[in-house]
C-alpha cells in the first residue's frame, strides 16, 4: 500500500477528486485519514481522546480532527464525500447510535452518527470499530484483491470482522461475526460476555497470560517465567514468546495451546464461511511466523480431509491503522456506491 500526500494527488493524478474521512475511536486516541476513491490513503493522525469522555467532548475532538487533517492535506470540505466513524461497543448501524462503551464514559446510547454529521457539515455513516479494521484489511492489506476474509484481532480480547463478497457480516441484530465469542472450549472458563469456553479466553494476548500465570501457580515445574512473573508482578504475551524462544517447555507448550485454539476457531471459520483468506491482526502479530507457524500445523491437522486445505492463513499490513481507513472505506461503499 503506498502512502500519498492529497495534495499530490490533487495536483497530479485527480484534480477533481473526492476523498472520505475515516475517523478511528478509541480509549486513548481518536486517529483520522483520508483515503481516495481507489483507496490510497494519507498518513494518519491522531488526537487524545477526552479523558473525561462525553459524547459533546468526543464529537467536538473529532471536529478539531476534521479541520486539521484537511488543513494539512489541502482538501476542501467539498472534496470530502462524507465521513465513516469506527467505534467500539456495540452499536445500532440503521440508526446510527452506539448502544454502549465501557471504556468512554458517557457514550452509551449515543447517536454518534448524527452527531457528528452536524458538527461536520457532512454525511457520516457508523461501523464497528472492529468490522472497520477488517475492511481496511480488505480493502488495502492483507486481503485485497480477494472475495471473502475473515480477519480476527488478538489484543486485550479477541475482535474481528468477516466478509464476503465485499459486505461486511452484520447479522439481523448488528451482532453478526463475534469472532472472539466463538465456543471452542464446551463447559470451558467463564467469559465477560455470560458464555463458557470463548475463543477469547484461550487465545487473547490478555488471557494468554493469565492462563500461564495460573498454570504457574498450580505446578511447580520449573520454567524461564518465574522469575519474569517475580521481577515484573504479571506476565505478558511477549514474555511467554520469548520464554519459548528461549528453550523453555512450559513456555512452548503454553504458546502452542494458544495456536491449537486459533486453529479450532479458523476451521470454523472455513467451514462455515469458506474464505479466501483469514487474516491475524493485533497485538499478538507482532509474534510473526512464531506464532503463525503452530497455528498453521494445528490447522492442517484439525481441518477436513475432503478438500485440500484452500484458504490460506496471513499477517495483517496496515497495523493499527486498519481502523481509520477501514472506516472511511465503509464511508466510501455506503455513501458512493463503491
Amino acid at each position: 500500500m503506498h502512502n500519498v500526500g492529497l495534495g499530490d494527488l490533487i495536483e497530479r493524478d485527480y484534480p477533481m477528486a473526492k476523498w472520505c474521512l475515516g475517523i478511528d475511536l478509541g480509549g486513548t486516541f481518536i486517529k483520522f485519514v483520508l483515503v481516495d476513491e481507489k483507496f490510497r490513503h494519507t498518513p494518519t493522525m491522531q488526537l487524545p481522546t477526552p479523558p473525561q469522555g462525553g459524547s459533546g467532548n468526543v464529537v467536538a475532538q473529532m471536529a478539531a480532527g476534521l479541520g486539521k487533517i484537511f488543513k494539512k492535506n489541502r482538501v476542501r470540505r467539498d472534496d470530502v464525500l462524507g465521513i465513516g466513524v469506527g467505534s467500539p461497543g456495540p452499536i445500532s448501524i440503521s440508526r446510527g447510535m452506539v448502544m454502549a462503551m465501557p471504556n468512554i464514559p458517557g457514550m452509551d446510547k449515543c447517536p454518534l452518527a448524527g452527531m457528528v454529521a452536524e458538527a461536520a457539515g457532512l454525511p457520516t455513516v457508523l461501523e464497528n470499530d472492529a468490522n472497520a479494521a477488517a475492511y481496511g484489511e480488505y480493502i488495502a492489506g492483507a486481503g485485497k484483491n480477494v472475495s471473502d476474509m475473515v480477519m480476527f484481532t488478538l489484543g486485550t480480547g479477541v475482535g474481528g470482522g468477516v466478509i464476503i463478497g465485499g459486505q461486511i457480516v452484520h447479522g439481523v441484530h448488528d451482532a453478526g461475526a463475534e469472532l472472539g465469542h466463538l465456543i471452542v472450549q464446551p463447559e470451558g472458563a467463564l467469559c465477560g460476555c455470560g458464555q463458557r469456553g470463548c475463543l477469547e479466553q484461550y487465545a487473547s494476548a490478555t488471557f494468554m497470560a493469565r492462563r500461564t500465570e495460573e498454570a504457574l501457580a498450580a505446578g511447580d515445574e520449573p520454567s524461564l517465567l518465574r522469575a519474569v512473573l517475580k521481577r515484573k508482578g504479571k506476565l505478558e504475551s511477549r514474555d511467554v514468546n520469548e520464554a519459548r524462544s528461549k528453550g523453555d517447555k512450559f513456555a512452548a507448550r503454553m504458546w502452542d495451546q494458544c495456536a491449537y485454539y486459533l486453529a479450532l476457531a479458523c476451521v470454523s471459520f472455513c467451514r462455515i464461511f469458506d474464505p479466501d483468506e483469514i487474516v491475524r491482526a493485533g497485538g499478538m502479530s507482532n509474534a510473526g511466523q512464531d506464532l503463525l507457524r503452530p497455528l498453521k500445523k494445528h490447522f492442517k491437522a484439525q481441518t477436513w480431509t475432503l478438500l485440500p486445505p484452500l484458504t490460506r492463513i496471513s499477517i495483517a499490513r496496515l497495523g493499527n491503522d486498519a481502523g481509520a481507513i477501514g472506516a472511511a472505506g465503509v464511508a466510501w461503499q455506503r455513501l458512493g456506491g463503491k
